[in-house]
C-alpha cells in the first residue's frame, strides 16, 4: 500500500506503512476533508492509535507546530521515526510507546488544540477513549477539537460532562466524530 501526504508543504510525499495486516489507515479523502474543516496553523496535536503518523505528517503539512503520536506497536513506532526522518521533522514530533488507557496520565501536564484518533474497529475502544479524554478534559485546550474515527455500525454507549459531540460525518463505512469541550464562561 502507498500512502501519501495530500495536502500542504509536504504534499505527494511518500509515507511508509506499517508492515502489519492489522493497521487500518485513514483515507486520503477523510483527510483532506478534516485538514479543510480545522485550521492546523500553530496547532499543537495529539494523535493516538497512530500506525504510520500520516494524520499528524499531513497535519504538519498544513502548519501545525507539534504532533505526540502514540501507538502501542513497535512496528508503528518504527514506521513513524522513519517517516519524520525523511520528512525531516523529527524536532517537531514526540513518539511515544504506550497503550491509549496508560498515556493521557503521563500527559497530564500537556494540552492540546486537536486530539485526533483512529482505533481498531468494533474493539470497543470508542467509548473507553471518550471517556478517558472527558475525565481529562484539561488535555484538550478551550478552544481545541477531538477527532474519532469509527466503523458506521459501532454502537457507542458513552456520556459525557466536559465535553459535547458537536457533530458526526459519514464517509463511506466510516464516521467521523467531532468532540469539543465544555467552556464555562
Amino acid at each position: 500500500m502507498i500512502l501519501k501526504i495530500e495536502t500542504g508543504k509536504f504534499k505527494n510525499k511518500i509515507i511508509h506503512t506499517v508492515s502489519d495486516y492489522r493497521t487500518r489507515y485513514t483515507t486520503a479523502s477523510l483527510r483532506q476533508a478534516i485538514m479543510s474543516m480545522f485550521d492546523f496553523s500553530n496547532v499543537d496535536i495529539l494523535e493516538l492509535f497512530a500506525g504510520s503518523g500520516i494524520f499528524s505528517f499531513e497535519a504538519l503539512s498544513n502548519g501545525a507546530k507539534s504532533a505526540t503520536l502514540v501507538d502501542i506497536s513497535s512496528k508503528a513506532i518504527n514506521t513513524i521515526l522513519e517517516n519524520a526522518k525523511e520528512l525531516n521533522i523529527l524536532d517537531s514530533i514526540k513518539v511515544i510507546k504506550s497503550d491509549f488507557r496508560r498515556v493521557i496520565n503521563k500527559l497530564k501536564d500537556y494540552s492540546y488544540d486537536c486530539i485526533y484518533a483512529d482505533p481498531p474497529f468494533n474493539l470497543g475502544y470508542v467509548d473507553d477513549l471518550i471517556k478517558i479524554i472527558d475525565n481529562s478534559c484539561d488535555i484538550l485546550k478551550n478552544d481545541g477539537i477531538m477527532f474519532i474515527e469509527k466503523h458506521k455500525k459501532e454502537k457507542n454507549n458513552f456520556s459525557l460532562k466536559n465535553m459535547f459531540l458537536e457533530e458526526v460525518r459519514e464517509y463511506g463505512d466510516v464516521e467521523l466524530m467531532i468532540l469539543k469541550k465544555k467552556v464555562l464562561f
